[in-house]
């Protein structure tokens, strides 16, 4: 329907389906209320009307999603791709951490890697949602992986890794695991999980993050940045640097539905 109608009128539909939303998903909604309350020091009335907003943008999001499944098109300014381009030239492999933050999603139709790239992404989602998705991101010579339970995808990783491949990977939520390494985000300690700084120390390649923030209803800004570090703890403090520093400029984008500072 997103090839015939224009994408405001889900964007219109979208804005009350949303109240009701929040009305329902209580935890999510007191998370984000939270979030604006604790974190950004915002007053009762005006955290709930930040509420509001981040969950119409979210929703917002999706829907621009799927409006690049049914072939539209936004406008995709990148700063820093400088920083991928010189990655692609190097022999070794390059590790891209990402957060739920904006929409990440777009970054695969903007990078256009010169060398294979694979994407980490966990389930969750419908089956035709995810093979829509592999399917755009193949266009782009972007293959995405999705871990099981056993331990097979971390040989899949480090073989990965010793091709001299691009492997991206979500750096700001644990999904539970008790391995995680503390960072100061916005201001508070988190638990970030272990998992991807681990990597990027062990393998010392080079470790950018990108972030992918809507702009306005067509556009989108990413912002790419080089991470420096020792140790998972160092590259976990530097990652927390950058993710403050585009929330703060984007509060409304921050899509952690649950208590993330505990």
């Amino acid at each position: 329907m997103l090839r015939y109608i224009p994408i405001g009128v889900f964007y219109a539909i979208m804005d009350v389906v949303i109240l009701f939303y929040i009305l329902f998903a209580r935890s999510y909604s007191r998370a984000i209320y939270h979030y604006f309350r604790r974190i950004h020091s915002k007053g009762r009335f005006s955290s709930a009307v930040h509420t509001y907003r981040l969950f119409r943008q979210f929703g917002q999001v999706v829907i621009d999603r799927f409006a690049v499944y049914a072939g539209q098109h936004f406008e995709l300014e990148i700063d820093g791709n400088e920083l991928v381009m010189e990655a692609m030239k190097k022999p070794e492999s390059c590790i891209m951490l990402s957060s739920h933050v904006g929409n990440y999603e777009m970054a695969g139709y903007a990078l256009h890697p010169t060398k294979p790239m694979y994407a980490i992404m966990y389930g969750g989602e419908k089956a035709y949602v995810m093979e829509q998705r592999k399917r755009e991101f193949e266009r782009n010579g972007i293959h995405i992986i999705i871990p099981d339970e056993g331990f097979d995808y971390i040989y899949t990783l480090h073989e990965i890794l010793e091709s001299g491949s691009m492997l991206t990977l979500s750096a700001d939520r644990n999904f539970g695991s008790p391995k995680t390494v503390r960072a100061e985000v916005l201001g508070r300690e988190a638990n970030l999980p272990r998992g991807p700084f681990s990597i990027a120390a062990m393998y010392e390649q080079t470790v950018l993050c990108v972030f992918v923030m809507k702009e306005k209803r067509r556009k989108y800004h990413i912002y790419v940045r080089e991470l420096k570090g020792s140790d998972a703890s160092s590259y976990a403090r530097a990652f927390a640097r950058e993710l403050t520093d585009v929330v703060s400029i984007y509060p409304d984008q921050w899509y952690n539905f649950y208590e993330f500072w505990q």
